[in-house]
C-alpha cells in the first residue's frame, strides 16, 4: 500500500496574423485586469513571473534532519471552478532548493541552492543525492528542502479560468503526487490536497506569511 507523507510546516500557490496576435494580446490583459489571487490558501499561488508568463506555483517543504536524495513528480490537477487542469510531468517546471544551515523553528537563515532542476520531463540539474555537511547538534541546525512545482499557463487556460470567474465558479481544489526517497528509503505515494477559492482583489498581505515562507516570499512575491 503506498504511504501518504504529510508536508512538513504546509501552511500545511501565457494568425491572419495581426488580428490573432492583437486576441492574444486582449487575453493577456484581461488576465491582468482581474488581478487573481487565490483565497484561503498558502499552499499554491498564482504568480505573474516577469518574461515567463502567468503560472500556477506550488511549494512544497519539508524540514528536519533528513536528506531527500530522490524526487519524481507523478500527477495532478488544479480544478478552478468546473474547469480542470491537469498536472503532466511533461507540462510543468520542477525546482529543488536546499538550505542545509535552517534554523529548526523554520525560521530564515543560511543560504538555499539549487540542487534539482526539471522541465517538462527533462532533468536539467540532479544533485539530490550529493552528500551532505555534518552538523553539530549544538547548533540547532537542520535541512529545509523548498519543491517548487510550477504549472505555466497556456492562452485557452486563462481564457477558462476567466470564464469560469464570471460565471461565479470560484470554488477550487488542487492536488499533486510525487514518489520521494528520504534517507534512501522509498516514500511512494506523497501528497498535497487543498482547496481555495480563486477571486479578484487587492495583494496578499506578504506580512502575515509566516517566517518559513520568507524564502519564496522574496524570490517570488517581492518583484
Amino acid at each position: 500500500m503506498k504511504s501518504r507523507i504529510s508536508v512538513h510546516l504546509c501552511i500545511a500557490s501565457l494568425f491572419v496574423v495581426i488580428s490573432l496576435s492583437n486576441c492574444a494580446t486582449e487575453r493577456l490583459d484581461d488576465f491582468s485586469r482581474y488581478n487573481f489571487l487565490l483565497k484561503d490558501t498558502l499552499s499554491i499561488f498564482l504568480l505573474d513571473i516577469e518574461k515567463e508568463g502567468y503560472c500556477f506555483c506550488i511549494p512544497v517543504q519539508y524540514i528536519g534532519d533528513y536528506q531527500i536524495s530522490g524526487f519524481e513528480f507523478d500527477y495532478g490537477n488544479i480544478l478552478i471552478g468546473d474547469y480542470n487542469i491537469l498536472l503532466k510531468r511533461n507540462e510543468v517546471v520542477i525546482v529543488v532548493y536546499l538550505n542545509e544551515k535552517a534554523i529548526k523553528n523554520g525560521s530564515t537563515a543560511g543560504e538555499f541552492n539549487l540542487v534539482y532542476q526539471e522541465e517538462k520531463g527533462r532533468v536539467l540539474v540532479s544533485k539530490l543525492a550529493d552528500p551532505l555537511a555534518m552538523k553539530n547538534e549544538s547548533d540547532n541546525l537542520t535541512n529545509h528542502y523548498y519543491i517548487l512545482i510550477a504549472k505555466y499557463l497556456t492562452d485557452d487556460e486563462m481564457e477558462s479560468i476567466i470564464n469560469e470567474y464570471e460565471k461565479g465558479n470560484v470554488n477550487s481544489r488542487m492536488s499533486v503526487w510525487y514518489d520521494m526517497s528520504i534517507d534512501n528509503e522509498e516514500q511512494n505515494g506523497c501528497g498535497i490536497l487543498d482547496d481555495f477559492e480563486l477571486y479578484s482583489g487587492l495583494a496578499l498581505d506578504l506580512a502575515l506569511f509566516p517566517p518559513n515562507l520568507d524564502f519564496f516570499k522574496a524570490r517570488y512575491l517581492q518583484n
